[in-house]
């Protein structure tokens, strides 16, 4: 981590940006990201509900595999819940027509060879600031999720889910004051949230919480169709 803070520190050079220090439950370790649209990235990674795990630094596989020409271009490796492996380039919309063209000539040469170790052929992604902030709520409450997330790292949490699953299953619908009261009385009540969140992140649960202020009256419910 502290290699990886140090990098990020160069990479920002004499900038007086921020930089975010995040934990990623998708990475499950702490990444820190010297610039807000690579921070936005994360947030919309970490509340997809399509994506598996991620790689926020994939620079020594992109090298590896393609060469020291798309380093800088590729910002993320994402494998998705169909087991597909994306190379995500993140930009604003009015640089797309030139990552566009590099996005080209990178597929054209990742479909020309075999990838290292026998790894699956990537396919090459853009995701631009504005399609992240099409849901600005989702962006906003998902920045406090992550430290919900980032508290609850070392716990497994399997019996919290299972307790979870079994209120929303009797009620169908809570609050997350709800949620909470499982564990009154007790020093974890906050565990409780933290097992939802978990179980958001893989889309377990239907919620306002994409379209509405993060608050306590957040409703979670079963999605239509379970069982």
């Amino acid at each position: 981590m502290r290699s990886q803070l140090a990098n990020t520190y160069k990479v920002r050079g004499h900038s007086t940006g921020k930089i975010w220090l995040q934990y990623s439950a998708k990475a499950c370790r702490d990444i820190a990201f010297a610039s807000e649209i690579d921070y936005l990235h994360f947030l919309y990674v970490e509340s997809s509900f399509d994506v598996v795990s991620v790689d926020y630094t994939p620079e020594l596989k992109v090298q590896r595999a393609v060469g020291s020409s798309f380093v800088k271009y590729i910002n993320a490796e994402i494998v998705t819940t169909h087991g597909d492996a994306v190379w995500r380039h993140v930009c604003e919309a009015n640089k797309v027509e030139s990552a566009r063209y590099r996005q080209r000539q990178l597929q054209t040469l990742l479909q020309s060879f075999d990838m290292p170790d026998g790894a699956q052929t990537p396919r090459v992604e853009i995701l631009t600031h504005e399609d992240m902030l099409a849901a600005p709520h989702r962006i906003r409450n998902w920045h406090s999720v992550a430290a919900w997330l980032a508290a609850g790292r070392d716990w497994a949490l399997t019996e919290e889910q299972l307790e979870v699953a079994a209120l929303i299953r009797s009620k169908k619908r809570v609050e997350f004051q709800e949620v909470l009261g499982l564990g009154k009385g007790t020093d974890h009540d906050d565990l409780y949230g933290v097992a939802i969140f978990r179980s958001m992140q893989a889309g377990a649960y239907s919620s306002n919480l994409f379209d509405t202020p993060f608050s306590m009256s957040t409703f979670f419910s079963e999605k239509q169709g379970s069982v």
